[in-house]
């Protein structure tokens, strides 16, 4: 990515807890040193989110959903990223996040202008079963089918887009997008893929190789568990399952401090 002025892109959607999710990564993203132009939140509006929109601003799903006249509320991630990236002020060029990245140290814009990849699919043995795994290995069969690679960059971490980026992507396999949270395309799997196809992006970093990821999936871990884990790496990540005491009592103690984008 060029070293130009750039936004942050929440896709977010209410999950309960008071958001409390998406105030620690902004708390997380403000102890950062990427010090983006502006934060804009696509979706729901957590009640304390500020109101100054010079630093960040919330844009409702029918502020752009309407043009198309999609159901609303809107819930695939794929079609919620490339309705975000129709809203007029919003740079060229943005980094996308989820209200639970967490980012444990001052990353830098130019530490996340390259994308991240998990892993080669082509060389994982088992699929494994479930909503996300299904999705997943649907999205790959379709996007080999059409002649596209078989690296995954569902990472789980923040991802370097371009407004053109998205564009160019929903535009060449829109018929495979859909209005269904879990059916059709995953984003990053094929907007990435096709970025690799027809821009012939090349440089990315092999997210276990770089070993600054920790994430916790289906159970809740203890704070020890958190601390021991979180020590010494930069991107934080856990699921609904995971949520619980350790975690929240882990970012309540790193990120006490309320950011610029609370009231």
């Amino acid at each position: 990515m060029r070293s130009v002025e750039h936004d942050v892109l929440y896709i977010y959607r209410y999950a309960g807890s008071g958001d409390v999710e998406l105030r620690y990564s902004l708390r997380s993203l403000a102890a950062s040193r990427m010090a983006p132009r502006k934060v804009w939140v696509f979706g729901d509006r957590p009640e304390w989110l500020a109101d100054d929109k010079r630093l960040v601003e919330h844009v409702p799903h029918e502020y752009v959903a309407r043009l198309f006249r999609f159901k609303l509320p809107v819930v695939n991630t794929f079609l919620l990223t490339f309705l975000a990236s129709l809203i007029p002020d919003l740079a060229s060029d943005f980094f996308w996040f989820a209200d639970d990245y967490i980012l444990l140290e001052p990353v830098t814009a130019e530490d996340l202008a390259r994308p991240r990849v998990l892993e080669d699919l082509a060389q994982v043995k088992s699929r494994g079963r479930g909503l996300y795994k299904d999705a997943l290995w649907r999205s790959y069969d379709t996007l080999r089918r059409l002649g596209y690679s078989s690296l995954n960059f569902e990472c789980h971490v923040p991802q370097p887009y371009t407004k053109k980026r998205v564009w160019d992507a929903y535009c060449d396999l829109q018929d495979f997008v859909t209005e269904d949270r879990y059916y059709g395309l995953l984003l990053h799997l094929a907007v990435f893929n096709h970025a690799v196809k027809h821009e012939g992006l090349s440089d990315f970093v092999w997210l276990h190789q770089e070993g600054r990821f920790a994430g916790f999936y289906k159970t809740p871990p203890s704070l020890a568990e958190v601390r021991d884990k979180c020590r010494g790496k930069a991107f934080l990540n856990f699921d609904d399952q995971a949520w619980g005491p350790g975690l929240e009592q882990f970012l309540a103690e790193k990120f006490a401090e309320p950011s610029p984008y609370e009231r």
